[in-house]
């Protein structure tokens, strides 16, 4: 036997020997090569197997070269020593590879330590799996003897290749059958859209090897499919990039043509090479059926200039997208009805809430308590609509303003925290906060005092408060920093960058606008806040409409009933004025004869007894007259001639007349006459007469002596004018309170009960206020405010 036969025969024993071994075929062919190699007795060998496209020979196997170059260094078809044999499926041997023109040099690969080799393709019948090379450093006249060797064992080697790829498909076909199975259990196994489409894209990535996989369903609005709107449900994080690129066309392709695309490389498509650029992948896009309408689209993507899918991966894909698109429409159903039970649960929430509010609100037509509940349920949680804090503000058709009426809320962190926490620990409804009482305590707080500050012109672009009612629409205010409707003033005011506004419409009138925000909690305030809000501003702007027109109504009746009073007291004084006429004109002529008579005895009488009589005589027809001079003062009801007099000049005249009689009492002075105290329009005698009633009043309170204050001043805030009388006396009983005012009411054996009278009379003439309290270090004090001359 010649050396050639018995090295044939050897390499050939090694090779069906390494054939039935349990290596993969990566292992298999290293191990051929390096038996090849020693067998020719040769420095390399290597071999370079077709892609899954048949496109390209890509370096599987290296003996003697740099094995970085293993699954790196390509060639195309017809390319190089190794793409034109394995196209031209005939060997090869070159002593001097360099200056044959099909020979490309790869850096860095070692092929630079060979100078000759021998080339043979790997043939299964018509089809080459490859090339296996032997490669000598030295020059390597190969003969035809070591040629045929070569193509000998390159058959030898497709025959272990094709064993190893059926097994190979075997084993991936139980796979994927295996894969098929897990993925089809796992679909039944759960109802979570989200965890289903995160199984479906992990199992089949991982059963193709692929990069990564975008999923698309289609969202359908009730009752209409024409309306197509597919969105994305998962994406890959590796493939975003690529689905940006490729998604929308083959998204577009796979829905318009109803079935599975293969794309076996981006460059090379028609579809997609105007803008695959620089990348070579792979795509699978196959649609997910459900009574022959697409519901979605499963895309994989292979590795960037990696393997590409083949018939049998879309087949595979195809097979999951059959079970997984009645798996997720029955996810899809039954997030829809999760969704749906969701919404009637919050729906409910929301009428229950309405209906205890409204319950509340029908339980006063008192205006501030009403609209305590009403802004008590807008920041209430649990039951209610759950808003940090709330500001109820009211038109005022008169000045065409919106003014603010109240606010409820915290004003700091520490009162929030408060708040909600007696809120939690109470579970109290706002029914049983209303009941309790506890609702309506005093509520001085600085953010109401904010509210209530708020003053806005109701004209179109004065602010977005104004535009609320004027458009009579809610607003959403997302960056109030940024937005030119939002005065800066009310921003300042309620330190607040994002809030919203609602108007309140009764009967087709806006009278109103509530305003909200979330200033601790910052939650941002959603279209359905809005729509909830809305609904309960037209329930509570009813409620403050009938309680303003309840409230009117009572105005009117106390109006009418004043009236009424008043009518009644001018018949009276009438009918009392026509009496006194008459008494006092059949009074005052003998009284007069009296008087006259009893003072001519006074001239003449010397005793001292008779002289005593006569005094006493002549005190009692003083007291008379000065009865009958009241009476017909009170009953003259003269109209004021009014002047612009000095305030402080009425209170010195009236002070210097009993300023004696004062000091023989006992009684001090004390003036508080302010400098910045104005004239004012008023009829100075009418007014002394009223200081004058109050100074005596004052001097027969204080029978011990005391002190009499007089104070004068300008009211601040406030366009009016005061004057105060002040004693240190016993002050006034609570059973006299009420009847002050009132003619011929009296607490004094000889008091007629008319001087009060007289003044609180004079004082409303000037369109003045007369008040009167008690001090609590003893004695009253009577108040006249009068307003200041118009401007």
């Amino acid at each position: 036997m010649e050396p050639v036969e018995r090295t044939e025969l050897s390499i050939l024993s090694e090779i069906g020997r390494i054939s039935t071994s349990a290596d993969d075929l990566h292992r298999k062919l290293q191990r051929i090569i390096e038996v090849v190699m020693r067998g020719i007795g040769k420095e390399g060998a290597s071999v370079f197997l077709l892609d899954r496209s048949g496109k390209n020979v890509i370096l599987e196997a290296a003996a003697g070269l740099n094995q970085e170059a293993v699954g790196k260094l390509t060639f195309p078809l017809g390319k190089g020593i190794a793409g034109w044999v394995a196209q031209q499926k005939v060997p090869l041997a070159l002593a001097d590879p360099y200056s044959d023109p099909r020979f490309q040099y790869v850096p860095e690969t070692g092929i630079e330590r060979f100078k000759s080799l021998v080339a043979a393709p790997i043939m299964d019948e018509d089809r080459c799996f490859g090339v296996i090379f032997v490669l000598s450093g030295q020059t390597w006249n190969a003969t035809s003897s070591e040629v045929t060797v070569l193509t000998t064992t390159a058959n030898q080697i497709s025959g272990v290749i094709r064993n190893t790829l059926l097994f190979q498909d075997i084993e991936d076909r139980l796979a994927r059958l295996a894969s098929i199975y897990e993925i089809s259990m796992a679909l039944t196994s759960t109802l979570d859209l989200n965890q289903l489409l995160s199984l479906i894209a992990r199992n089949t990535s991982s059963s193709l090897r692929a990069q990564g996989c975008t999923i698309h369903l289609l969202d359908l609005p009730a009752g209409d499919g024409e309306n197509r709107d597919f969105r994305p449900k998962f994406i890959d994080d590796a493939v975003g990039g690529l689905d940006n690129l490729f998604g929308g066309r083959m998204l577009s392709s796979t829905i318009g043509e109803k079935r599975p695309l293969l794309v076996a490389d981006t460059s090379q498509d028609i579809r997609l090479q105007d803008i695959s650029g620089r990348h070579r992948v792979s795509i699978i896009s196959v649609p997910l059926l459900f009574h022959d309408r697409v519901t979605g689209v499963i895309t994989l993507y292979s590795a960037e200039h990696g393997q590409s899918f083949n018939d049998d991966d879309l087949q595979f894909l195809t097979t999951i997208a059959s079970g997984a698109a009645v798996a997720v429409e029955n996810a899809a159903l039954f997030e829809r009805e999760e969704r749906l039970a969701s919404d009637a649960r919050i729906r409910a929430q929301e009428f229950s809430i309405l209906y205890d509010v409204g319950t509340a609100m029908s339980a006063t037509l008192n205006l501030d308590r009403l609209l305590r509940i009403i802004l008590t349920a807008a920041t209430m949680g649990g039951t209610g609509l759950g808003f940090n804090r709330a500001i109820l503000l009211l038109t005022n058709e008169r000045t065409n303003i919106l003014q603010g009426m109240m606010g409820v809320g915290p004003t700091s962190w520490d009162e929030a925290n408060q708040a909600w926490t007696e809120v939690a620990w109470k579970h109290k409804s706002l029914m049983e906060w209303i009941q309790t009482g506890e609702l309506f305590a005093s509520k001085d707080t600085a953010f109401n005092a904010i509210a209530r500050s708020i003053r806005v012109r109701l004209e179109p672009g004065d602010s977005i408060l104004a535009q609320t009612v004027l458009d009579k629409r809610a607003f959403n205010i997302i960056d109030a920093a940024a937005d030119p409707r939002v005065r800066k003033d009310v921003l300042e005011m309620l330190k607040v960058n994002s809030f919203a506004t609602v108007p309140l419409v009764a009967k087709g009138r806006a009278i109103g606008a509530i305003l909200v925000d979330n200033l601790f909690t910052n939650r941002p305030i959603t279209d359905h806040d809005i729509r909830f809000l809305t609904m309960f501003a037209h329930q509570a702007a009813l409620a403050i409409d009938n309680a303003v027109i309840h409230s009117n109504m009572e105005a009117m009746n106390r109006d009418i009933r004043i009236i009424h009073e008043q009518l009644a007291q001018s018949e009276k004084m009438a009918a009392l004025g026509t009496m006194m006429a008459e008494i006092t004109h059949e009074i005052r002529n003998p009284l007069v004869s009296i008087g006259g008579f009893t003072r001519r005895l006074a001239r003449k009488v010397t005793d001292p007894d008779a002289k005593k009589y006569i005094d006493i005589i002549l005190s009692e027809v003083g007291r008379l007259e000065r009865i009958i001079h009241d009476n017909l003062e009170y009953i003259k009801n003269v109209a004021p001639k009014f002047s612009r007099t000095p305030l402080n000049s009425v209170i010195e005249e009236v002070l210097l007349v009993y300023e004696d009689e004062l000091r023989q009492r006992g009684i001090a002075i004390e003036r508080e006459l302010s400098p910045d105290a104005p004239s004012l329009d008023m009829d100075p005698q009418q007014m002394k007469q009223a200081v004058v009633n109050l100074v005596v009043n004052a001097m027969e309170a204080m029978e011990k002596g005391g002190t009499l204050t007089a104070r004068t001043g300008p009211v601040a805030g406030s366009r009016e004018a005061i004057m105060e009388i002040g004693d240190t006396g016993p002050g006034i009983s609570p059973e006299s309170m009420h009847n002050l005012f009132n003619p011929y009411y009296t607490t004094k054996v000889r008091g007629t009960g008319l001087g009060l009278a007289i003044t609180h009379r004079i004082v409303k003439a000037h369109k003045g206020n007369i008040v009167f309290r008690n001090k609590e270090t003893g004695g009253a004090v009577f108040a006249i405010r009068l307003p200041l001359p118009r401007e």
